[in-house]
């Protein structure tokens, strides 16, 4: 008898893509409607979901033959864990499927801050010619990864191609050759301190809420650049913003925040020293593709381990 699989978020996926789930051995559920809405159905016969928010709007609790639960995301912090633990539900994700872009998006706000892009821009703007003496080179800098795995290597590999000194740490850090070297999180504050630019690439579980806290950015340079990629809540908004208030940091980019949206009445949208993008540094042309391929062949080993 076929397995059941519910596909509940389609993202940008091509009906081909869709055509070679017929290769397994399954009975697939197309969602037409958002990942993220409830729906009135009879969920008990499920065995397996891909999805990326589903159950913050369905009950899981009446998916009573769940075996299996993809999230379209590399992050798992919007899926019920302790619920999928205590049932003995395999919970899958696609990690590193982000991680080119997210690296580039860093490499990118780095250089827009050191090349002062937006002050450029709007001197642009306003028909103004008047050269800027002052912009920074990333040669020879320190970078200081916070988080070596996929997106944290990804970003240490663009940043070598600039000749910066890469230090990467971890609570369980490893080297794939990109990183100068590697550190426990013993040595997190030395290695702020030493930084000229701080580059979060922790994810968020429960004891990395608020990592990054007003201690960590006193720690920092002066002259620091630091930039969020992973999760807003590793990161005390209320600890960033008295920061670049007090005028340290020569700026920061955030591309994730504690509450999404941002709020329109948030001081932080007011600081020019700020990059504010609306969780973003993910987007590319090639996430659809790899995405998917990580779905394909984990289902595929899950079915395979079923039989």
């Amino acid at each position: 008898m076929k397995k059941k699989l519910l596909f509940a978020n389609k993202h940008s996926f091509t009906q081909e893509q869709f055509d070679s789930l017929n290769n397994l051995d399954l009975d697939v559920i197309y969602l037409d409607g958002a990942d993220q809405q409830s729906y009135d159905m009879d969920f008990s016969d499920i065995d397996a979901v891909v999805c990326f928010k589903f159950f913050d709007y369905n009950d899981i609790t009446k998916f009573k033959s769940l075996k299996f639960v993809h999230t379209t995301s590399t992050g798992i912090d919007q899926m019920p864990i302790q619920y999928l633990k205590d049932n003995g539900i395999i919970l899958k994700n696609c990690p590193g499927v982000h991680s080119a872009p997210i690296s580039e998006y860093v490499i990118g706000v780095v250089l827009e801050i050191y090349k002062s892009a937006f002050k450029l821009r709007k001197q642009q703007m306003e028909h103004v010619w008047q050269c800027d003496w002052n912009l920074l080179e990333l040669i020879g800098k320190r970078v200081c990864i916070l988080g070596t795995g996929s997106i944290g290597s990804h970003c240490a590999q663009r940043f070598k191609g600039f000749e910066t000194v890469i230090s990467g740490v971890d609570p369980f850090p490893k080297n794939n050759g990109y990183f100068d070297e590697v550190h426990t999180m013993d040595d997190m504050y030395d290695e702020i301190a030493k930084a000229d630019i701080v580059v979060n690439c922790i994810p968020l579980f429960e004891n990395t809420r608020h990592l990054i806290d007003k201690k960590c950015f006193d720690a920092m340079k002066d002259k620091a650049v630091f930039v969020n990629v992973t999760r807003g809540p590793v990161v005390d908004t209320q600890a960033l913003l008295e920061t670049l208030e007090e005028g340290k940091l020569l700026g920061a980019a955030v591309d994730v925040f504690e509450q999404e949206p941002l709020p329109a009445d948030s001081k932080l949208w007011d600081i020019e020293r700020l990059i504010i993008t609306p969780h973003n540094s993910f987007a590319g042309e090639g996430n659809a593709d790899r995405i998917f391929s990580c779905i394909y062949n984990d289902l595929k080993e899950w079915l395979e381990s079923e039989k």
